[in-house]
């Protein structure tokens, strides 16, 4: 209940009893006076006792209203320290807002930045690629040219191998001749035609041959190898000619044919020209003969 209306029922309390006291004494002028006054008093009585009543109400109501207002009061009381910590929480995430536009801020300069030198890294590997790709071609020709430059550096060698054999075969018939020669000055000397004799076969007056015969087989062993050559450790004097074939073996293991290009009387050079392995230093060679294959 409001403050204004418990002043309208005080009010409106104070007319009554001054409208009862002037009934009472416009009443006590007429004849039931008595009866009147009786009745007026009655319920003035009644009124007051209504009064009390409503009074006692409105204390009552007044009291409740109070402990209302001081609810509501402690309750705008707690809704302020509420609000006090919600403006404090959000000036709080306003400030994590800053600093997480600040570091969006950041991070889209790094991304801009990255982006930069991502351009300049595909740039750089794109230029990459294309030096890769002449270097490819460059190492493709450069191979081709590699291979044709050992070809002809076996070429070269093969002919080296066969210089060098020939060589060899005219120091030793200049070795030959001058041993000849030195005999022949012997021959010329006192007491030495006898020796002519043994020249001629020991004076049985047969010329015997340099080389033996071939019917047997020939063996002997690789001592140098250079690439798609080989050298042989028997000579025109085992009876090996120009056009021989050797078999290379390992063992009882097939490595290859070896066709003979150049003979000197203690070695002999060739070419290997079937193979299913690569010849080495100290591979056992025969003749075709040896193995039952002669043509």
């Amino acid at each position: 209940m409001s403050t204004l209306t418990k002043i309208f029922i005080v009010l409106l309390v104070v007319f009554c009893i001054a409208f009862t006291m002037s009934s009472i004494s416009f009443v006590a002028q007429t004849h039931e006076w008595k009866a009147l006054a009786q009745g007026f008093q009655q319920e003035a009585q009644a009124s007051e006792t209504h009064l009390r009543n409503v009074l006692a109400s409105s204390a009552a109501q007044a009291a409740m209203d109070r402990d209302a207002i001081n609810a509501h009061i402690q309750r705008i009381k707690a809704l302020e320290a509420d609000l006090q910590q919600a403006l404090k929480a959000n000036s709080g995430l306003e400030t994590r807002l800053a600093e997480a536009r600040a570091q969006v801020s950041s991070l889209e300069g790094s991304v801009r930045l990255l982006s930069g030198e991502l351009k300049v890294g595909q740039a750089g590997w794109t230029e990459q690629r294309k030096q890769r790709e002449e270097l490819e071609t460059r190492n493709t020709e450069l191979e081709t040219r590699n291979i044709d430059l050992s070809e002809r550096v076996n070429e070269q060698t093969a002919q080296l191998v066969v210089l060098q054999q020939h060589v060899r075969q005219l120091e030793q018939q200049l070795h030959i001749l001058r041993q000849g020669s030195q005999r022949v000055a012997r021959l010329d000397e006192p007491g030495t035609a006898g020796d002519l004799g043994t020249l001629a076969g020991g004076g049985s007056g047969v010329v015997r041959p340099a080389t033996p015969a071939t019917g047997s087989p020939i063996r002997g062993r690789i001592t140098d190898v250079s690439g798609a050559l080989a050298t042989i450790s028997v000579g025109s004097a085992d009876g090996v000619v120009e056009g021989m074939v050797f078999v290379i073996h390992r063992g009882l293991d097939y490595i290859g044919d070896l066709e003979i290009t150049h003979v000197e009387p203690d070695q002999c050079a060739g070419r290997v020209v079937r193979s299913v392995r690569t010849p080495k230093i100290g591979d056992g060679v025969g003749d075709e003969a040896l193995f039952g294959m002669a043509q």
